[in-house]
């Protein structure tokens, strides 16, 4: 697909992102993983309806955004607030979100967070909540990403070229080495001190984000305010991230949203990369049915971004 590669500058350096297929229309807002990049999206982008692009982001230390300088903490909240970013920066009234694991609980955050008639679709693939632990758990897992933050940063690991090539991603142990090209190739850097070979840009901090999961009852209140949203969750067979614990999530979402529907993939937990044709199947109708290229002139789905 044609794309545009766009950086929005914040505090701390840019939020890179990039801009897939029609740009004289408000795109759909993609939002990665946790560990992952907006590569994730590569495999199942082509084949999305052409009337509506897709603007992919890169989290902050992921991909080839910026990461937070020496010292600086990563949390659930900051990812929730590049959302916020981006839609100040292209002063969308409305915004339409697909996220992925991570990204879709921060997809649903912000839905719950706004106001009901800012996002006008969401798209959630194989999470919706912070997965549940024991107290003993999280209290032990604040304890390490405290001490894990203030250890100097990793030293620079190089690869060759062949050595990519064989490479998997570490989020995503079930997708094979070709399928895993795009979210390598999107942290990808030559090595300035030694020729024909490169390094991996991403930060490896995000790996002790401070995640507490909120209290379920917070949790479900939250879910009550994404009312009327069209919903489309997507869970993979293959995966426990979305499991029982979910059904009370989806029951309020259901509840709440007469155009809510739920598909079950198969797959592992990156099932939109491994058959991104499968998930293609239920996103293309909803898409169609509720961002129509017929609106395409509508004032609230139009946007006079700058590029």
């Amino acid at each position: 697909m044609e794309f545009v590669d766009i950086d929005i500058a914040v505090p701390w350096g840019q939020l890179s992102c990039r801009w897939y297929g029609n740009r004289q229309v408000r795109p759909l807002l993609a939002v990665h993983g946790l560990l992952d990049n907006l590569g994730t999206f590569a495999r199942l982008l082509p084949l999305l309806p052409q009337h509506l692009g897709v603007l992919c982001v890169d989290q902050p230390g992921h991909g080839r955004s910026s990461p937070y300088p020496d010292g600086m903490q990563y949390s659930l909240e900051d990812w929730v607030s590049v959302i916020r970013r981006v839609v100040l920066h292209f002063k969308w009234k409305r915004v339409s979100l697909m996220g992925h694991s991570l990204g879709s609980v921060v997809c649903n955050l912000y839905a719950a967070l706004h106001p009901r008639d800012h996002v006008d679709m969401l798209i959630a693939i194989d999470m919706l909540k912070i997965r549940l632990k024991s107290n003993e758990y999280y209290i032990e897992a604040l304890v390490k990403s405290v001490e894990r933050m203030l250890r100097p940063p990793r030293a620079v690991q190089l690869f060759t070229a062949e050595q990519l090539q064989k490479m998997r991603w570490p989020t995503a142990p079930l997708v094979s080495e070709a399928d895993a090209q795009d979210l390598l190739d999107r942290c990808l850097l030559p090595a300035a001190q030694e020729s024909n070979k490169f390094y991996l840009s991403r930060d490896f901090r995000p790996s002790h984000i401070t995640v507490y999961t909120i209290e379920d009852n917070i949790t479900l209140e939250l879910y009550k305010r994404i009312k009327k949203v069209p919903y489309l969750v997507i869970k993979a067979d293959g995966s426990n991230f979305l499991n029982d614990e979910n059904i009370p999530v989806i029951d309020i979402l259901r509840a709440n949203n007469p155009n809510f529907e739920y598909h079950l993939a198969k797959g592992s937990h990156h099932a939109h990369i491994e058959n991104p044709e499968q998930l293609a199947a239920w996103i293309v109708p909803f898409i169609n049915k509720y961002r129509p290229s017929s609106r395409w002139e509508d004032p609230g789905h139009t946007t006079t971004c700058k590029l």
